[in-house]
């Protein structure tokens, strides 16, 4: 039982970490709002768009690594043993899309007001949608590169 609840809980937190864009654009927003009295508070407004940027596009890359890192770890098997299935199954891979797309609420309510396109749109640069195109993108590149290799040697 404990091998299952550790194996949860590491994807779970993977996938926070990686889902964590919308929060924090809140929470930068909210900051933006606050006076500019000291210095801190001043360098911090000037670079908050940077900050933004930094973590909304750097999240996106939270899967690829956690997941390369834990395809063959044998202190999570059961996690290792579905990276190697959602690689090789493209049922499991749409199954995730679909899974994340419907998951994402953006500041916690859903969104059934917006259309299809605006809320693929938004799920691409806020959702776990985005990290998990990201992160088959990822795979596809690197199986590329390492048939490349295979034939040149």
């Amino acid at each position: 039982m404990w091998e299952i609840l550790k194996n949860i809980v590491c994807l779970l937190i993977i996938n926070m970490i990686a889902g964590i864009g919308p929060f924090v654009i809140i929470l930068l927003g909210i900051a933006m709002f606050e006076p500019a009295d000291n210095i801190f508070a001043k360098i911090f407004y000037d670079f908050s768009f940077q900050i933004i940027l930094l973590i909304v596009i750097g999240r996106l890359f939270v899967l690829p690594f956690a997941y390369n890192k834990l395809e063959n770890s044998i202190n999570y098997k059961l996690v290792s043993k579905f990276i190697k299935k959602l690689k090789q199954s493209i049922y499991l891979k749409l199954t995730m899309l679909v899974i994340v797309y419907f998951i994402h609420f953006p500041i916690g309510f859903p969104s059934f007001n917006i259309n299809f396109f605006e809320q693929l749109i938004q799920n691409i640069f806020l959702g776990l949608f985005g990290n998990y195109l990201v992160l088959y993108i990822w795979w596809y590149i690197e199986d590329k590169i390492k048939n490349r290799k295979v034939k040149i040697d």
